[in-house]
C-alpha cells in the first residue's frame, strides 16, 4: 500500500514537472519571437526616420518595412505599440513570464536594433539609434524630403544623405559618414576654418564628433580635413603647418630635441632649464657651483593649457594639452614651440625671466599675472603670437644669439630680441635694439620686396657652425633670400661690393637665379636647397664672393663611387668635410643617398675612415635621410625603416672661461640612454657639463679614439627613435 502511494506520488510530480518544462518551452518559444518581433519593429522605425526624416505614430505607420502579415500581438495576449513621444516599443509581457526567463529577455544577446528594458516592471524597449539616424530624429524640424522647401534646411536625399541648404537655396554641404563641403561655404579663410564656416555649423545644429572626416572642394579637387575635437578644432591632412603627426628632430650644436605627436621632448645641459623639470641643481657632486647636471634622456615638456580645471590638478598629459608643430630649444635659449593654432609657447629659465620681454613673458591666470621667476617648468603661451590672428600666429621660429626670427602663418618674417653685431635682423645694419634696449618692445615685421613688390615668405632656417651663420628663408614665389656677416664670412661691414656686386649683408639678399625652389634646409656652413623639379642645390656665401649655388647633381660626379645608373636619382643630400678633416676642409664634401637607398660620398670621420668594418657597416643599412650635424662628421641617418643611427663626435664643449655662459655649453647632441652607449659604472640618466669644457665621459677605450666624452664609433641605432623624422 505503502509503494502504491509513493508510485502516485511520483508519477504526480512527474506531471507537474513536465508541464512545468512544457510551460517553459512554450514560454522560451514565445520570449524569442518577441524578441524578433521586437528587432523587426525597431528596424523599421530606424528605415522610416531615415527614409522620410518623421516620426512613425503607430507601428502600422510602418507597414511598408515589416513583412507580410506582420501581427502587432506579442503572442502573450498583448497588442505592441510605439511611444507617443519617446523611441520606445511598448511590449507588455507577462511578470512571470519575465521573470522564469530572465537571462534570455534582457541579455540582449540576440538583439541588434533594440534593448531590453531596464527592469521586469518596465515594458519600454529601446530602439538603438546610429549617430547619424539620432541625429536625423533629433533634428526633424531642419530636415525635408521635399526639393521645393530646401531654404535653411537639410534636404535628405532616398540614400539617407543630408544636404544644407542656405536661404538662397545654394547647397553648402553634404552630411554622412563624411561631410563634403562646396565652395558656396567658404570653409577656409586665410587657411583657417571660418567663422562663417563655424557659424553655418552652428546654425543646422551640427556637432562634429572627435575623428569626423570633412572634405573640402578647392578648386575641384577635396582636400581632406579631420575634426581632431578640443581647442584643436579641425585641422588639414598632409598640411605641414596644422598636422600634429609631423615627426621633427632638431639639432642645434647645443642641444637637441624632438617632436613626436605633437610633444616636445628635450635633453642637455639644464642650466637654462632647457627641459621642464623645474630645477638646474643636483646634489652628489663635490663641486656643483662649477656644474650643472646634463640630462641623458628624453623629458617631455609640460606645457600650460589655460583651462584652470586641468591646470589646478597638475594634469600635463590631458589630451587638451597644448599640441606642437614647431619648437626650438638650446643650452642658451631654453625651449620654445609653435602649437597647431601658432601660438608660441616658452619657457625655461629664459622663458620666464623678465629679460626675456614683456610679450614673451607669458601670462599665468586670466587676470594677466606674469610667470614667477621660480617656476621655468612649465611652457607658457606668448603674449603676442598668441594664435588669437594670422598675423600673431606663427609658423616656425629658432634663435641665434639673442634675436629671434619668427614666419608668421600669413607669411611675414619677425625679428625680436637683439642683435649687437652680426646682421641677423635683417634691417641693413649689424646692430637691432642694442643700445638703449627695450624688452617691451613688439616683434617687429621685416620688410623685403622684390621689384617694389612686397615678399612673403614660406619657410626660414639657418646655418649652424660659429662664424658662419647666415640666415636663409624661401618666398612663396620660390626665391632663395640669405643675410648675416659672422666673422669668417664678412669683414663686419654690411655693405660691401664683391665680383663688382654691391650687397648689403645685413638685409635679405635675393640670390640670384632662374631656379625656382620648393624647399631650403639649413646645414652647418651651407644651405640645401630643391628645386620644383626635385633637383638639390648647394647655396653659400664665402667672403668676398656673391651667393653660389652649386648642383649637386653635377658635383657628386667627379667623385669615384658615383655610379650614373644609381645616382641619377637622389633622395637625401647633406654638406659635410673632406678627409683629412680640418677648418680648410669644412664645407667641401657632400654626402648622399642615392635610389638604391646607398649612403655615399664623404661620411667618414677622421677616426674611421681607413676602418673596414665601419664601411661594412655603412653599406647593410639601407638608407632614407642623413643629416651631418657636426664639422667632423659626426652624423645622423634615418633607414627605410625609419630607424635613425648615428656616429662621430657628439658632445660639445664651450672652453674659453668658467663663466656661467661657458658652464651650460658643455652638452651631448644625443640623448645618451637611448643609445645604450655608457659607462656602466656612471648614473645612466643624469650626467654633469661644467668649467674648462668638461663633461662626464659616456664613452671610452676602443669606442672613443677621438677623446670626446661621447663618440659614436659604429652606426649606431638610437633606441625610440623610431620615426619618420624631419630633420630641422
Amino acid at each position: 500500500m505503502i509503494f502504491i502511494k509513493f508510485f502516485i506520488l511520483f508519477l504526480l510530480s512527474s506531471s507537474l514537472y513536465s508541464n512545468e518544462m512544457y510551460f517553459d518551452n512554450i514560454s522560451l518559444s514565445k520570449i524569442k519571437k518577441v524578441i524578433k518581433k521586437e528587432e523587426q519593429i525597431a528596424k523599421a522605425y530606424k528605415t522610416y526616420v531615415l527614409k522620410n526624416a518623421l516620426k512613425p505614430t503607430s507601428i502600422s505607420s510602418l507597414a511598408t518595412y515589416l513583412p507580410d502579415g506582420f501581427s502587432y500581438s506579442n503572442l502573450f495576449g498583448q497588442s505592441i505599440s510605439l511611444d507617443d513621444t519617446n523611441t520606445y516599443i511598448i511590449s507588455l509581457i507577462p511578470s512571470n513570464v519575465k521573470s522564469s526567463l530572465y537571462d534570455k529577455y534582457y541579455s540582449n544577446e540576440n538583439r541588434v536594433y533594440s534593448k531590453a528594458p531596464l527592469s521586469k516592471e518596465n515594458h519600454n524597449v529601446s530602439i538603438v539609434f546610429s549617430s547619424k539616424e539620432e541625429y536625423i530624429f533629433n533634428n526633424l524640424s531642419l530636415i525635408t524630403t521635399d526639393d521645393t522647401l530646401i531654404k535653411n534646411k537639410y534636404l535628405l536625399d532616398d540614400k539617407g544623405v543630408l544636404h544644407w541648404y542656405d536661404d538662397n537655396g545654394d547647397i553648402l554641404y553634404s552630411f554622412d559618414e563624411k561631410i563634403i563641403v562646396y565652395p558656396t561655404a567658404n570653409m577656409i579663410d586665410n587657411g583657417s576654418i571660418s567663422s562663417e564656416f563655424k557659424n553655418i555649423l552652428d546654425n543646422a545644429n551640427t556637432s562634429l564628433s572627435p575623428g569626423q572626416q570633412i572634405f573640402n572642394m578647392e578648386d575641384g579637387i577635396a582636400q581632406e580635413y579631420i575634426n581632431i575635437g578640443g581647442d584643436i578644432g579641425i585641422i588639414k591632412l598632409g598640411d605641414t603647418t596644422r598636422d600634429i603627426g609631423e615627426t621633427i628632430i632638431q639639432f642645434t650644436r647645443r642641444a637637441g630635441g624632438m617632436i613626436v605627436n605633437g610633444d616636445i621632448y628635450t635633453w642637455g645641459n639644464n642650466a637654462n632649464q632647457i627641459v621642464g623639470l623645474g630645477t638646474n641643481n643636483f646634489t652628489g657632486s663635490s663641486d656643483s657651483y662649477y656644474k650643472y647636471p646634463v640630462i641623458t634622456g628624453l623629458i617631455r615638456a609640460k606645457a600650460k593649457t589655460y583651462n584652470s580645471d586641468i591646470d589646478d590638478k597638475n594634469y600635463f598629459s590631458s589630451p587638451l594639452r597644448p599640441k606642437f608643430v614647431d619648437f626650438f630649444s638650446t643650452v642658451y635659449h631654453s625651449t620654445c614651440g609653435v602649437t597647431v593654432e601658432g601660438a608660441i609657447y616658452c619657457g625655461g629659465a629664459k622663458g620666464s625671466a623678465v629679460s626675456f620681454g614683456n610679450n614673451f613673458t607669458h601670462i599665468v591666470n586670466s587676470d594677466g599675472s606674469l610667470v614667477n621667476s621660480t617656476d621655468p617648468e612649465m611652457l607658457y603661451r606668448s603674449r603676442y603670437f598668441d594664435g588669437s590672428t594670422t598675423d600673431k600666429s606663427a609658423k616656425k621660429m629658432f634663435a641665434n644669439n639673442q634675436l629671434w626670427l619668427i614666419l608668421s602663418q600669413d607669411g611675414d618674417i619677425y625679428r625680436w630680441g637683439y642683435d649687437h653685431s652680426s646682421g641677423f635682423s635683417g634691417n641693413g645694419s649689424t646692430q637691432f635694439n642694442y643700445y638703449n634696449r627695450d624688452t617691451n618692445k613688439d616683434p617687429e615685421k621685416i620688410s623685403v620686396s622684390n621689384n617694389g613688390t612686397s615678399v612673403n615668405f614660406d619657410d626660414i632656417t639657418y646655418l649652424l657652425t660659429i662664424g658662419y651663420r647666415k640666415m636663409g628663408a624661401l618666398s612663396q614665389d620660390g626665391d632663395i633670400y640669405i643675410w648675416g656677416i659672422e666673422p669668417k664670412i664678412a669683414d663686419g661691414s654690411c655693405e660691401v661690393t664683391w665680383e663688382g656686386t654691391t650687397m648689403n649683408l645685413c638685409a635679405p639678399l635675393k640670390v640670384e637665379t632662374d631656379i625656382i625652389f620648393k624647399s631650403i634646409s639649413g646645414g652647418l656652413e651651407a644651405f640645401l636647397a630643391v628645386s620644383t623639379d626635385d633637383k638639390f642645390y648647394k647655396i653659400y656665401q664665402p667672403k668676398n664672393k656673391k651667393p653660389i649655388i652649386l648642383s649637386i647633381e653635377d658635383e657628386i660626379k667627379s667623385y669615384s663611387d658615383y655610379v650614373a645608373e644609381d645616382d641619377i636619382e637622389l633622395l637625401s643630400v647633406d654638406f659635410s668635410s673632406k678627409t683629412p678633416i680640418s677648418e680648410a676642409t669644412w664645407n667641401t664634401g657632400i654626402v648622399w643617398v642615392n635610389s638604391k637607398n646607398e649612403l655615399k660620398g664623404d661620411y667618414f670621420t677622421s677616426e674611421n675612415e681607413n676602418d673596414d668594418f665601419f664601411k661594412d657597416a655603412i653599406s647593410k643599412i639601407k638608407w632614407k635621410k642623413i643629416k651631418v650635424i657636426q664639422d667632423d662628421n659626426g652624423m645622423c641617418g634615418i633607414d627605410i625603416y625609419n630607424q635613425m643611427y648615428c656616429w662621430g663626435k657628439m658632445s660639445f664643449y664651450r672652453t674659453v672661461e668658467t663663466s656661467y655662459i661657458d658652464l651650460m655649453g658643455n652638452t651631448f647632441m644625443l640623448p645618451v640612454f637611448n643609445t645604450n652607449l655608457y659607462d656602466l659604472e656612471k648614473d645612466f640618466l643624469l650626467a654633469e657639463g661644467g668649467y674648462d669644457g668638461y663633461l662626464t665621459k659616456m664613452t671610452s677605450g676602443d669606442w672613443n679614439p677621438s677623446n670626446n666624452d661621447f663618440f659614436i664609433k659604429y652606426p649606431t641605432y638610437i633606441g625610440g627613435f623610431n620615426y619618420e623624422f624631419i630633420f630641422k
